[in-house]
């Protein structure tokens, strides 16, 4: 798996390696620890195989164009976690905060409006962000309350509306010309309302950090359109890829920010209905999967799109990007993110190449 990823590249065909290796850095360390005498019945316990603690391996990769980078150790991922609630405690919990405290109930009456107006779905409505981190910050309010009950009709409606909103803000201000949509689910993920929502944004001047560091990338690799390209064929050569469809494609990310990170990439539209319907054919079958067949409880999903206006051309050939992850158990009191993250590089426990096998074995 990941720790021969050195391996699965020098065995690819010689285009294929060249490729890979001239987008991602790859290195294996191995980690030593002395453990004392009183510690080796616990250290058994809990990983399995002491000599596994004694010599670690650890694969760390960088994406020399974004910078983007990730350590992994799957033996990370067997430390105490702590007490983790049960599916039947979490559903009581967001059955407990949808009746004390849910603004979301009566979104017409509770939640603000943006200055144009609602957008109303057939399964859900707009509002306007009370606390906004941009100056076009809305929301799509779901009409059922439970984050994690949805269906595609569901998912279709509520990309749909983000999207229409996204139009009518720009309308509405010709300038603000960057969309952004993302979906925080749970507490953990940084949601602090539990009834499901999704969040859009509009930018003026320049996109949100990330799309724009990988558009950078994209024109640092000298071509944008095959930048993006190859970054499929290498996921695809190494056996990442989920999906490759008509709608885009789909891949467990071989620098994921957090566990289980899956990447759809596909061409932009300005038809809003056709966009959304491509958007739902490639996420809403692995989202639903991991919810349904992983465990998956808080997460979090990005959509960042190109420009509404590209006068000078500089994200010509930069398509829509979907990011996916999974935030782990929704509710635990011990973060998944602290300053090797914030500050260094990240750092996952889960295996992208179980990610994709998973994924690929559920959907077939």
């Amino acid at each position: 798996m990941i720790t021969t990823l050195p391996e699965r590249i020098a065995a690819l065909p010689p285009p294929d390696r060249v490729r890979c290796e001239r987008l991602f850095f790859v290195q294996r360390i191995e980690g030593r620890t002395v453990i004392p005498p009183a510690m080796e019945a616990w250290v058994a316990n809990s990983f399995g195989d002491i000599d596994r603690v004694r010599r670690q391996t650890i694969v760390r990769v960088v994406n020399r164009f974004t910078l983007e980078g990730t350590l992994f150790n799957p033996l990370r991922a067997l430390r105490p976690a702590g007490k983790t609630m049960s599916d039947a405690e979490l559903h009581g919990w967001i059955e407990s905060e949808l009746n004390d405290l849910d603004f979301f109930a009566q979104p017409l009456q509770a939640t603000s409006a943006d200055v144009f107006g609602r957008i109303r779905g057939r399964f859900c409505v707009t509002a306007s962000n009370i606390a906004k981190y941009d100056g076009w910050h809305g929301l799509v309010v779901f009409d059922e309350p439970h984050p994690l009950r949805f269906d595609r009709d569901q998912f279709a409606d509520y990309l749909d509306v983000a999207l229409r909103w996204l139009e009518a803000a720009h309308r509405h201000d010709p300038q603000a010309i960057y969309p952004m949509i993302t979906w925080n689910c749970l507490p953990r993920s940084g949601a602090t309302i539990a009834h499901g929502h999704m969040q859009m944004s509009l930018a003026h001047a320049m996109h949100y950090t990330r799309p724009e560091l990988w558009r950078r990338a994209a024109l640092q690799y000298g071509e944008t359109a095959r930048y993006f390209a190859d970054l499929v064929a290498v996921h695809a050569g190494l056996d990442l890829l989920i999906a490759d469809t008509s709608a885009g494609r789909i891949f467990a990310h071989l620098t994921p920010l957090r566990n289980r990170e899956v990447v759809a990439i596909l061409p932009f539209t300005t038809d809003t209905a056709s966009l959304a319907e491509r958007l739902t054919s490639l996420l809403y079958p692995t989202l639903r999967t991991m919810i349904d067949h992983h465990n998956v409880r808080a997460f979090n999903v990005g959509i960042a799109l190109p420009p509404f206006i590209d006068d000078t051309g500089g994200w010509s050939g930069v398509p829509v990007i979907a990011r996916l992850a999974d935030r782990g158990p929704a509710l635990n009191v011990r973060n998944d993110w602290g300053a090797m993250e914030l500050f260094a590089t990240g750092c996952v426990t889960v295996d992208p190449f179980e990610v994709a096998a998973f994924l690929k074995q559920a959907q077939a």
